[in-house]
């Protein structure tokens, strides 16, 4: 559908084809943005999923030594070391920016290793083994947050960016290009019934003159 409402004047000629650079520079940069987003998009997936088979893996070997530490110790020992300790994680929280596209930043702030602060009474190197295990698991936690929340916030942003591109494609653009070549086409009309006008005056005057 062209622009109806814009009269076929030079002005505004002039002005479609301005809006018209403008749309189709904007496209362009919307495209370089989101093939950009995609490449990182790729990067974060690959790192999510990266990260969540190493904590896979970590936390199979720590549930492993949780069940060691229970056959030699026992339940009761075990869930009583577990009342006792006060370790406690923090984490960072804190955003930066990819393309415009905000993103988490998410760290642990604890000692990457932290010793067992539970009596040594009634437990084992099994135990001790699972505690640091656990443990590790906060920095991968961390880290799938980050990759899966950078993630989601990528690829939401491209969406939003490719419906912009197809607004811009398939719609304004053509809306735009339209409107010149209607405007032009009306220009060009008067130029030639401009022609013929003056052809015609300037017969009468030669005919008057003989």
């Amino acid at each position: 559908m062209s622009l109806e409402y814009i009269s076929p004047t030079r002005i505004n000629l002039i002005q479609t084809k301005k809006t018209l650079a403008l749309a189709e520079s904007g496209r362009e940069i919307l495209e370089r943005k989101r093939d950009i987003l995609i490449r990182e998009l790729r990067h974060s997936i690959y790192d999510a999923e990266r990260t969540r088979d190493e904590m896979n893996a970590v936390l199979a070997k720590a549930f492993q030594s949780l069940k060691e530490a229970n056959i030699a110790s026992g339940s009761d020992s075990i869930e009583n070391a577990s009342m006792s300790t006060t370790f406690k994680a923090d984490f960072l929280l804190d955003y930066r920016s990819i393309m415009g596209v905000t993103v988490p930043i998410i760290e642990l702030q604890s000692e990457p290793e932290q010793k067992p602060n539970y009596g040594f009474a009634g437990t084992n190197a099994a135990l001790d083994n699972a505690f640091k295990l656990f443990n590790s698991l906060l920095d991968l936690i961390s880290e799938l947050a980050r990759n899966e929340g950078t993630t989601f916030q990528i690829a939401n942003d491209i969406r939003k960016t490719q419906r912009r591109v197809n607004a811009l494609n398939h719609v304004l653009i053509p809306d735009y290009r339209e409107t010149v070549k209607r405007i032009e086409l009306v220009l060009e009309e008067r130029e030639r019934e401009e022609f013929v006008r003056m052809k015609r005056i300037k017969k009468i005057i030669r005919e008057r003159e003989v």
